[in-house]
């Protein structure tokens, strides 16, 4: 196996796709056998992808649009007319296939749909692959979950990552073949001859602030103990957010998410997270995952400093995962929750530091999402905001 990265940042979408391709061709020096796109808003038109499959034509292509830029081992790539970044594998022992479906108004079938295409086009139908990647607009993470492991069992690893637009304005898109597409998901099936890990963390740590979920509905927290959310979670930030501070909250709530356990290392609680986005009229708060009654919902907090230091960690620990921590690794792909990256843009080139610490000398592709999608130490498939989720090979 063989991995390479390459990028560009030419607001024309044709010559993006073939500075970026052209690169990622000679770092590669063969045809690839999957090509992982981002792209930010400015460059999600059909021209970008329609360039980069006549540069690929026997490579299935799959991706989505990331916020405010991407990254890369070669770090932050941000720019007035946007970035695209891609990532390119070869590997003639392994097999790779995408699919895609419209998520109308059943998620669960969409990612099911999506699943069973992408093993048909990997020659694999009916198997279980070792790796899912998945992108899909904000909105119903869970039960595009719930449709891909109804396809492949809840024990194969998922990674991916929400699109994202730079301002929460709808003007996501995702990418398949030689298609830019609205309210789709889209599944890339990985059977992978090479060594792999997987890792699925926050920055962010309990604060002693907790309590039940007495009453929900969707993604709306409406009571919390009994009394109104918005309350609540205003008494625990020491009035960061006010009760009364109705409406988009994401800036203000960004240092203090609310976190569920959903597993745990060596007796150590591991959390996914939850991102207050609005504040509404009476006292609910609305968050970008699903939430239930009977939740345990915890306060929780993170600096800056340990915002940037994560994505390392995380790709660390994906190593570690797939055993050869320490050792080189081929490369691999990082999703940072888009978020995270605006809080601490000013020291994105920290965090691509931290990454190239953890894969000293390896390609990587990063991504700026609306909702991170992962593994927890349990294979347990999660989605949750303000996350890292990573994928190494070695």
């Amino acid at each position: 196996m063989k991995i390479a990265s390459a990028y560009s940042l030419q607001p024309d979408p044709r010559r993006a796709a073939d500075e970026a391709a052209g690169r990622l061709r000679a770092a590669l020096g063969d045809e690839p056998a999957l090509v992982l796109v981002y792209a930010t808003e400015e460059l999600a038109v059909p021209a970008l992808v329609e360039a980069l499959t006549a540069v690929f034509p026997g490579a299935p292509l799959a991706g989505g649009t990331s916020c405010g830029g991407v990254m890369t081992e070669a770090g932050f790539h941000a720019g007035p007319g946007g970035a695209v970044g891609l990532l390119g594998v070869i590997d003639p022992e392994g097999d790779y296939g995408v699919g895609s479906a419209s998520i109308g108004d059943d998620p669960l079938a969409a990612g099911a749909a999506a699943m069973e295409r992408a093993l048909c086009a990997a020659g694999r139908d009916f198997e279980t692959p070792l790796l899912v990647w998945c992108c899909q607009p904000p909105g119903d993470e869970e039960a595009v979950i719930a449709g891909i492991e109804s396809v492949v069992g809840r024990g194969c690893p998922i990674i991916g990552g929400s699109a994202a637009d730079h301002e929460i304005a709808g003007r996501w898109r995702e990418f398949a073949g030689a298609e830019v597409l609205e309210d789709h998901v889209v599944v890339a099936a990985l059977f992978p001859s090479a060594r792999h890990g997987v890792a699925f963390q926050s920055g962010y740590a309990p604060t002693g602030d907790a309590g039940v979920v007495t009453q929900a509905s969707g993604r709306q927290i409406l009571e919390i103990d009994g009394r109104p959310a918005a309350a609540v979670y205003s008494e625990w930030t020491g009035g960061a957010v006010g009760s009364t501070d109705h409406g988009m909250i994401l800036a203000k709530s960004t240092p203090t998410p609310l976190g569920r356990v959903a597993g745990d290392s060596n007796g150590v609680p591991l959390y996914v997270l939850s991102h207050p986005a609005m504040l509404g009229l009476s006292g609910d708060l609305s968050l970008f995952t699903g939430i239930e009654g009977g939740d345990r919902v915890h306060l929780m907090r993170g600096s800056p400093e340990s915002l940037v230091k994560r994505a390392g960690l995380v790709v660390n620990d994906a190593c570690a995962m797939g055993g050869w921590a320490g050792a080189a690794s081929l490369g691999g792909l990082v999703i940072y929750c888009g978020g995270c990256m605006l809080h601490v843009r000013d020291a994105m080139d920290q965090v691509v530091d931290e990454v190239r610490r953890a894969m000293p000398g390896a390609p990587f592709l990063g991504a700026f999402t609306f909702g991170e999608q992962g593994a927890i130490v349990d294979h347990c498939n999660r989605h949750g905001n303000l996350m890292v989720s990573a994928l190494a090979f070695g």
